[in-house]
């Protein structure tokens, strides 16, 4: 009998190079106020996937946690209340379900809108490896088995508050052996059956108490699930496929046919006949609508990975995987259509545009993403290069001008359809282009700035010994004013362009000749109109000014020296771009926060990927965000959710004669205990920032100790926030160490 193949329909319905096929509403991230824009439903990895009726759950990466409503067409975010990596899910009905990975367990009883802890580990943010959740089952919101890295096994009967210890799986490392644990599964209180990595399906009639081997393949087991009371499937590698008719007494295998030995990971099934199995690889799937007595299908759904599947329904299948690509069927896997859709390509930074809810996305190759409804959907719209493009500017949504790395202009009157080159009348390579309006375009450095009023036919080199020989690589539009700079000068124009003026940086000017030398190196600067600004130095210090550079103040309330990129749409509010924070000591991505000018900044943990360097841009209204190099997100919050909270350090003493070892204290509201607060300390004359992340109490207290120097000692607190409140900055607390002063007597 010949194979039946399935998929040429699937693979063309999944060429996610667009907007979204299917309306799909956007997901929020995590426990900060950013939603998706690209890719639709969202961009996290999806690793499992379980049904109850029409109501389904999926989670994966970054502690995602997703749910449908409508068999898989539409999928919300739920507050999960971590960020590690989920693995498991199991809805035991509509509003019931479990989910964890890691060192986290969870379980909701109403539908995802909250959620308890299930309490295996003493501490989620770190465990030891053995002690990671390798599988779990529950009968119901309060019983349920754990099965540990190590095959340690523990029942609980309160829903995860307390736990019974069991007997370990034979051969595991719990039982003195090296075999890893699989899965596990109940057919009732007291039977149920767990799989291992050496081929071992394992019995128990009561509650773990004993195990006995019922099928050993020499394959490893990777999934196990009943159907029935009798009948039960199980799969692993190189194609095992075992099915038992007997409750589980034997298993026999099958043969599922397909081009070559698979590595099967998961299967679910409908009915005792329906099933879907998933594949490591996930290039496939493999459906059965007769129980496997005959060779399987094999679809390709997406041209992406795809990890989990699972039926709402014997007809609904809905199937989830690499970047959240979603895909659901509506006869049984013959055909599949896409949830969402992913923009091919990746991107470099991120800019607003001049009309609100407009904003750009310039890449490799000529690739450049649009969105003009606020960052919800994106579309692509490559200019004519194969250069990479360097930077977008769109006064309106139709008509912009694009700059590759080999100093190519472009310009489209069409929102990015059709482009049409242009002659900047220099072969030296810009480094940013600004247009002030669809005929006043200005191409900057990478010396001086060339300028065009007839949008783009010519330019001309603008003349002024402030501008003509000064070294540029970046612009930025402030009101009616426009500044460019590099790594050591800021000028600004008022004109649109026709003349520059020297900005002021902050710190000391020194006479040297005839010129007045400030060596302060330039990594960013924003302003927000033409007075107030911030620049950010070489050495990760932030200031601000509010009369256009004439005089400058020093925000150490940053509490860090490792911002790389910032962004303001307000002379209050704005982003700073971090890569590590707390106890996250791998490159991810942060911002911080400000809603006061600068005096205090609070963490918001947005996306599993370093944020670009140039990957947030504060448009107002709406801010938009790039996260590693295909996640595009906005936000129309400021990046917050959640209730306020309230952050406060001090110390006995603020002035002290000489150097000594102080404690500074601190107090977060509202806290419930086991919060992680990072104080950072910078010594005098330092513009290093050290830091110690510790624990909160119950009552919301906090502790650290420091040795501080001559001179002014500057501290700082930050929290990141959870998903009930959102995070907070502590003023800065100047803790000065010297003699003091005497007055003399007369």
């Amino acid at each position: 009998m010949s194979r039946l193949r399935w998929g040429a329909g699937a693979i063309a319905a999944c060429a996610l190079a667009v907007a979204p096929a299917a309306a799909s509403a956007n997901v929020q991230v995590g426990s900060s106020g950013w939603l998706w824009g690209n890719p639709l439903p969202q961009g996290n990895t999806l690793r499992a996937m379980s049904f109850a009726g029409s109501t389904g759950y999926a989670v994966g990466d970054f502690g995602t946690l997703l749910k449908t409503a409508d068999g898989g067409d539409t999928w919300t975010g739920t507050p999960a209340g971590t960020f590690s990596n989920l693995t498991e899910v199991q809805a035991l009905d509509a509003n019931t379900l479990v989910a964890g990975g890691g060192c986290v367990a969870r379980v909701s009883t109403d539908g995802g809108a909250s959620f308890s802890r299930i309490s295996f580990t003493p501490v989620e943010s770190s465990c030891p490896d053995n002690s990671h959740l390798a599988a779990m089952w529950f009968l119901n919101a309060q019983h349920g088995y754990l099965v540990l890295a190590d095959g340690s096994i523990f029942e609980t009967l309160n829903g995860g508050t307390e736990f019974a210890t069991k007997t370990a799986l034979p051969g595991t490392r719990a039982a003195g052996g090296q075999v890893n644990p699989t899965d596990v599964v109940f057919v009732s209180d007291t039977s149920g059956f767990a799989t291992t990595s050496d081929g071992n399906i394992y019995a128990t009639t009561d509650s773990g108490v004993t195990w006995k081997s019922v099928s050993n393949t020499n394959r490893a087991v990777r999934a196990i699930t009943f159907v029935t009371d009798k009948i039960g499937y199980a799969v692993g590698d190189q194609s095992l496929f075992l099915k038992t008719t007997d409750g589980g007494a034997t298993w026999v295998p099958k043969d599922i046919g397909g081009t070559g030995p698979a590595d099967l990971t998961s299967v679910k099934c409908a009915t005792d006949k329906i099933c879907v199995i998933t594949t490591q690889a996930g290039t496939t799937l493999g459906i059965t609508t007769d129980g496997a007595e005959t060779a399987f299908a094999f679809p390709t759904p997406s041209t992406d990975p795809i990890l989990a599947a699972a039926f709402a329904s014997p007809t609904r299948l809905a199937a989830t995987g690499q970047q959240g690509s979603t895909v659901v069927s509506d006869d049984t896997g013959a055909t599949f259509r896409p949830i969402g859709g992913r923009l091919v390509g990746k991107f470099t930074r991120v800019r607003a545009g001049k009309v609100a809810g407009s904003a750009f996305a310039p890449g490799p190759n000529g690739t450049l993403g649009k969105t003009v409804d606020g960052g919800k959907t994106w579309t692509r719209g490559n200019v004519a290069t194969s250069q990479d493009v360097l930077d977008v500017s769109f006064p309106t949504v139709n008509d912009g001008y694009a700059l590759d790395v080999a100093g190519g202009l472009f310009r489209t009157s069409t929102g990015g359809q059709t482009w049409k080159t242009l002659d900047t009348g220099s072969t030296a390579r810009a480094q940013a282009v600004y247009a002030r309006d669809a005929n006043t375009v200005m191409v900057i450095g990478p010396t001086g700035v060339r300028r065009s009023t007839d949008g783009g036919g010519s330019f001309e080199a603008v003349k002024g010994k402030v501008v003509s020989h000064t070294r540029l690589f970046e612009v930025d539009s402030a009101g009616s004013a426009v500044f460019a700079y590099g790594a050591q000068d800021v000028i600004r124009s008022v004109d649109g362009g026709k003349t520059w003026t020297v900005v002021k940086k902050p710190g000391k000017y020194v006479k040297r000749g005839k010129k007045l030398v400030n060596r302060l190196g330039v990594r960013n600067v924003d302003f927000t109109d033409a007075n107030n600004g911030y620049l950010l130095d070489s050495a990760g210090r932030l200031y601000r000014t509010k009369n256009g550079g004439k005089a400058w103040a020093e925000l150490p309330g940053v509490g860090t020296d490792q911002a790389r990129g910032m962004s303001f749409s307000s002379p209050l509010k704005g982003y700073l771009v971090i890569s590590r924070f707390g106890d996250v000591t791998n490159p991810t991505g942060f911002l911080l926060r400000t809603d006061d000018g600068g005096a205090t900044w609070h963490p918001q943990f947005v996306v599993s990927n370093e944020i670009a360097d140039k990957g947030v841009a504060a448009g107002g209204a709406t801010d938009y965000l790039l996260g590693g190099e295909q996640s595009l997100l906005y936000s129309t919050t400021g990046g917050d959710t959640g209730s306020s909270s309230d952050l406060t350090i001090t110390t006995p003493k603020t002035k002290l004669t000489k150097a000594a070892h102080i404690v500074v204290t601190g107090k977060l509201k509202p806290a419930s205990g086991n919060e992680r607060v990072t104080v950072g300390y910078r010594r005098p004359g330092s513009s290093v920032w050290r830091s110690q992340t510790v624990t909160v109490s119950a009552n919301g207290s906090f502790t650290s100790s420091w040795n501080v120097a001559k001179g002014d000692n500057l501290f700082v607190a930050q929290w990141q926030g959870d998903f009930r409140s959102h995070g907070d900055g502590s003023k800065v607390l100047t803790v000065s160490v010297g003699k003091k002063k005497t007055t003399k007597k007369k």
